[in-house]
């Protein structure tokens, strides 16, 4: 089907790995706008073929050298911390 492919060997430049981050996180929220009713089926099959695309290929990668997945470093800074529980019962 005319599709490319890459030698396992190769690593993306950090531009390039900042795209493909970028344009799996919009895949992922145009598959959640599919659900929501928002998007048709055909944009959601579209979407779910890039996000399939991108986790062939980090299975692929040694599990060592695998960069974060997009958005993991954005949503551990939004969770709040948990409280510490203090230490005794309240009078």
């Amino acid at each position: 089907m005319g599709q490319r492919r890459k030698s396992v060997g190769t690593r993306e430049s950090p531009a390039e790995q900042e795209m493909r981050d970028q344009e799996v996180l919009r895949a992922n929220r145009e598959l959640a706008a599919y659900f929501r009713g928002r998007r048709t089926e055909r944009e959601a099959r579209a979407a779910l073929k890039i996000i399939k695309a991108f986790l062939r290929d980090r299975e692929r990668r040694d599990p060592g050298s695998r960069p974060p997945l997009p958005g993991a470093e954005k949503r551990s800074k939004e969770l709040p911390k948990p409280k510490a529980a203090k230490g005794g019962p309240e009078p």
